[in-house]
């Protein structure tokens, strides 16, 4: 039998969904694929289309940021070319909910012309945890890398030529009003709290820059573009000094999120990671 050549690709700003890419992963290769992990984080690996022609099967895995995938993300989706190629897609997201992520690359691969055959979802601690929250600190933990072990087996099996699975996604309420929303506003010039500045002195090494995934950091200046900067502090995460911050309003404001979303401690421990293998899946 020949071994499927598979890929795991991956947009992880401060590695948590790069610690699920990597379950996958490792997952796929102790059951038999010849399986690629293939971050495209910094915006040079997402510069030149990727060679996925090889691959029988590719995983695509990306946090979520305001109900999305990261804009960067996205925007770089379509630009595929999917040629009929199965593929499978999840999420992390940092404890609110997975809002429209899952449904919208679906669709952004259906559109380059992959044929999606699964999906899942990993609860993980917020990307702001960075700048003083405490969402999910200890998340994703085993539970969840072993529902993601069990989503490589079971994408393995889909991304088989004689697999006649079918799989949708139902489209979410409110979805298309959404993306109307993210259509028409023009980028603010305004900063925002989550988009980093430098705080200290440093030595200019400039890997805040170079890893940039939006080319949104400017390393001389200490701060992002305000029309660039997605917000991911993947520079805050990487700095070797610790010399990026966000906004000290961010912190103090986490209470008031949980507020306004209607999120206890409680409901934050009974966050699990799912697969989604078929539409009803996706019900709460």
């Amino acid at each position: 039998m020949k071994t499927m050549k598979t890929a795991v690709v991956y947009f992880s700003a401060t590695n948590v969904t790069r610690s699920c890419a990597e379950a996958i992963h490792g997952e796929l290769i102790r059951r038999g694929a010849d399986s690629a992990l293939v971050d495209v984080t910094p915006f040079s690996a997402r510069s030149d289309p990727p060679p996925f022609r090889e691959y029988g099967g590719l995983v695509f895995g990306a946090p979520v940021y305001g109900d999305f995938p990261p804009s960067v993300f996205a925007d770089w989706l379509p630009t595929l070319a999917g040629e009929g190629k199965p593929c499978a897609t999840f999420v992390t997201y940092g404890g609110r909910t997975p809002g429209y992520a899952l449904y919208h690359m679906y669709e952004l691969l259906r559109e380059a012309g992959f044929r999606v055959r699964l999906s899942a979802e990993f609860p993980g601690r917020h990307t702001f945890n960075l700048a003083g929250w405490n969402m999910l600190p200890d998340r994703p933990d085993e539970r969840d890398f072993e529902t993601a072990r069990e989503f490589a087996a079971l994408a393995l099996r889909r991304f088989d030529p004689g697999n006649r699975d079918a799989f949708s996604l139902q489209k979410p309420f409110g979805y298309d009003a959404s993306i109307r929303m993210r259509r028409e506003p023009p980028p603010s010039a305004e900063r925002r709290w989550a988009q980093p500045v430098r705080v200290k002195e440093c030595s200019l090494c400039g890997l805040c820059e170079a890893e940039c995934p939006a080319r949104a950091m400017d390393a001389q200046s200490g701060e992002s573009d305000p029309a660039k900067c997605i917000e991911c502090l993947h520079c805050v995460y990487i700095c070797p000094e610790g010399a990026l911050r966000t906004d000290d309003r961010l912190g103090p404001f986490y209470p008031e999120f949980l507020k306004e979303f209607g999120i206890t401690e409680d409901i934050l421990r009974h966050k699990q990671s799912r697969i989604i293998a078929a539409p009803w899946d996706t019900a709460a």
